[in-house]
């Protein structure tokens, strides 16, 4: 018996009575990154095979960045008007419907809402510096669809869901809840896997079913699309009843001992002004910024040759997004496991759990630039396809830094909020979360779109070199910040 006790603990240390509280978070997070696995997959399987993955540099410098800091303004404001709860439902039903717009009306006519392919390829002739955001205006509607598809990871999962968890959740159940709720919720990035693996083949049953309602459909990609807006938009609403069933059967019946703070205590008074004072004042904000900014960055880096390679391997949108629903399985099975191990770690350790994530990212992205730089002299060697290696080694690099990042980096970044103020806690995350992520990807996007706005026929694979610098400089900085933070969180908590 002392055993069997000793495993639950590892494997499951959620205790019975605490079941009616954590079962519907860990099901409203499996709804969110389902959601966010699939619109992954999306975005990147639109722009890329249409506009070469150099644009997602571009993308998230001039595009998403600027969309994160308007989303932020107007999170702040909805903040002082509604409750989170109300927040979290205005939000959702947002994303969903231009969802639908995006997939139902602007995608099937896409000829008539687009520049036509002459008028693009003029303008790039005329003004080839300017080339990349000529090709951005070309798809205005994948970037539209690009940009929601980018702040649903940042607004709907960092912001919305880890901010309410923080809210109700004290430190000590943090450290047993949020690995558990992060391995449950990344299942989700195995069903998106499936899903997605499903509606592109044109066999499925569900494929042929749309096909026969949709005859006059421009492609395959557009029946895919639909299929899978129809599944994002029912675990969308799926995740919106969970909440509100929260709200009215769950914490009516939860002593008050039970949660870190009041639920239902959760609309905010600062002004835009006061709150923005607030938040550059707070020394222990910027550690965390800092913190999310690098991951950002260094993600970024390596991404951007990752996927041109994976572009240069799957180049139509159906065969990208084949690929994607293979790699979110297993992204979502390494996660499960990760966080079994992540768990036992995190709460022994806050510390050692948070140098987890930069400590896997600078191995695994540092034999992927290996991989890149030097294929063509490891293939003289070991003689195998050397596209084919690079995919590999950078899905399992992303598959081991995010699974990680998943397990660890997300849970500790969300303990170190606990211990704030309301106002610091909903602002001070929002503009960490949502700023600080695009930031991050932002500056790694600024080194790369500068280099293609100089050199216009620069790739990804000519400037690698410099960005395996930029990454390895990025990781230092990231373990300096964490262990100023560790200090200051020891004395907050």
């Amino acid at each position: 018996m002392v055993f069997l006790s000793k495993v639950k603990e590892v494997l499951w240390p959620i205790q019975r009575q605490e079941l009616k509280l954590f079962m519907p978070m860990a099901l409203m997070m499996f709804c969110i990154l389902f959601n966010f696995s699939a619109l992954r997959s999306v975005k990147d399987a639109l722009v890329i095979p249409a506009l070469g993955a150099e644009v997602i540099s571009f993308l998230k410098l001039w595009v998403v960045l600027p969309a994160a800091l308007i989303f932020t303004l107007i999170y702040v404001k909805l903040s002082n008007v509604f409750s989170a709860e109300k927040v979290f439902y205005i939000i959702v039903a947002s994303f969903l419907v231009i969802f639908w717009i995006f997939t139902y009306i602007i995608y099937p006519n896409q000829d008539i809402y687009h520049p036509s392919s002459e008028l693009i390829a003029k303008l790039i002739y005329q003004f080839p510096n300017f080339k990349w955001f000529i090709k951005i205006v070309s798809k205005w509607g994948y970037i539209i669809m690009y940009i929601f598809g980018e702040l649903w990871s940042v607004v709907i999962i960092n912001l919305m869901f880890w901010q309410f968890a923080n809210h109700i959740i004290d430190t000590s159940k943090a450290r047993r809840f949020y690995p558990l709720l992060a391995m449950i919720g990344n299942l989700g990035l195995i069903f998106a896997g499936f899903s997605i693996g499903s509606f592109v083949d044109t066999h499925s049953a569900g494929y042929v079913w749309l096909r026969d309602l949709t005859p006059n459909a421009i492609n395959d990609t557009e029946i895919t699309l639909k299929l899978l807006v129809m599944i994002i938009t029912a675990v969308g609403i799926c995740a919106m009843l969970i909440l509100r069933y929260m709200h009215a059967h769950v914490f009516v019946h939860i002593s008050s001992n039970d949660l870190s703070h009041n639920p239902y205590a959760t609309q905010t008074s600062l002004s835009t002004k006061e709150s923005i004072k607030l938040i550059l004042s707070s020394k222990y904000i910027g550690y965390i910024l800092v913190m999310v900014v690098c991951y950002g960055l260094v993600i970024n880096v390596v991404e951007g040759p990752w996927k041109s390679k994976v572009r240069e391997l799957y180049p139509s949108t159906n065969e990208y997004l084949a690929f994607m629903g293979n790699f979110n399985i297993w992204m979502g099975s390494s996660c499960v496991m990760m966080t079994i191990l992540g768990s036992n770690i995190l709460r022994r350790s806050w510390f050692i759990a948070a140098l987890m994530t930069p400590a896997m990212m600078v191995v695994t992205g540092t034999l992927f630039f290996i991989f890149v730089i030097w294929g063509s002299k490891i293939d003289d060697i070991f003689s195998f396809n050397p596209l084919y290696a690079a995919v590999l080694a950078g899905a399992a690099q992303n598959i081991l830094s995010k699974s990680t990042k998943y397990s660890l980096f997300d849970s500790t970044k969300e303990i170190a909020y606990i211990p704030l103020s309301v106002e610091l806690r909903t602002k001070g995350k929002a503009a960490a979360e949502i700023v600080g992520a695009k930031l991050g990807k932002s500056l790694g996007a600024f080194v790369q779109s500068f280099i293609f706005i100089l050199y216009p026929s620069a790739t990804f694979e000519s400037i690698t070199p410099m960005l395996m610098i930029v990454f390895l400089l990025v990781i230092t900085i990231w373990f300096i910040d964490l262990s100023k933070l560790n200090n200051e969180y020891k004395k907050l908590s």
